[in-house]
């Protein structure tokens, strides 16, 4: 059975997490974000857990206050816990210079206070999703470079390597080899050519000055 296109793009979209326990405040947030992500809800940080559990979730837009525990404090345990996913917290509440001290020491990635707009909200959680990228895709790289260095300082990479150039060479021997003697030819032809005049040299100055280069100086018969 195939797959409908709406069912494909949807398998596309990141997964975010929303957690609240206002059932309408849900509802509302769902429709600002249905469009762009699958949407996980949670009314409690522990229905949040029980949700993240075996989930690929990029970002979570939480609210402050919540039965139990605060959002914040959700929020920093997970950050212990996962340090990769990325958090909005969303609240009314006024402890402005605390959410701050937390997103300065990295706890959670932005803040918002309610009431917001969609177009805020929509932001938030976009820049939330896309650090959630640069960073996984960071951490790839540097995987993807220890595995090439890894393979490069291998024996089977040497290997491979000469392997690949008696290759090359077979397949264009002809005209590497007669680019070699051709370079071994003229390497021949000025090493003579060198050697001639410093044979010169020494003739002319045995015969002008009278020494034997080879036997030690010594004056000419009288």
């Amino acid at each position: 059975m195939t797959e409908k296109p709406q069912e494909l793009a949807a398998k596309e979209k990141d997964a975010i997490l929303v957690v609240d326990d206002d059932a309408f405040m849900l509802k509302v947030l769902y429709k600002v974000l249905q469009k762009e992500y699958i949407i996980f809800q949670a009314g409690s940080a522990e229905e949040a857990i029980e949700v993240l559990r075996g989930r690929s979730i990029k970002a979570i837009l939480c609210d402050h206050i919540l039965p139990g525990q605060t959002g914040l404090d959700f929020l920093v345990t997970l950050k212990q816990r996962n340090a990769q996913i990325k958090s909005v917290l969303f609240s009314a509440a006024l402890e402005t210079d605390l959410f701050i001290k937390a997103i300065n020491h990295g706890q959670i990635f932005r803040f918002i206070k309610k009431p917001a707009s969609p177009a805020d909200i929509q932001q938030a959680v976009r820049e939330a999703v896309r650090q959630y990228d640069i960073e996984s895709l960071q951490q790839q790289l540097v995987l993807n470079q220890k595995d090439i260095d890894k393979q490069v300082y291998s024996a089977p990479y040497w290997l491979y390597r000469l392997k690949t150039i008696s290759q090359q060479s077979f397949r264009y021997g002809a005209p590497l080899f007669g680019n070699i003697l051709a370079l071994m030819l003229a390497l021949g032809v000025l090493a003579l050519s060198v050697g001639i005049c410093i044979m010169l040299i020494i003739y002319f100055v045995k015969s002008y000055l009278g020494i034997d280069i080879f036997h030690g100086s010594h004056l000419l018969s009288r």
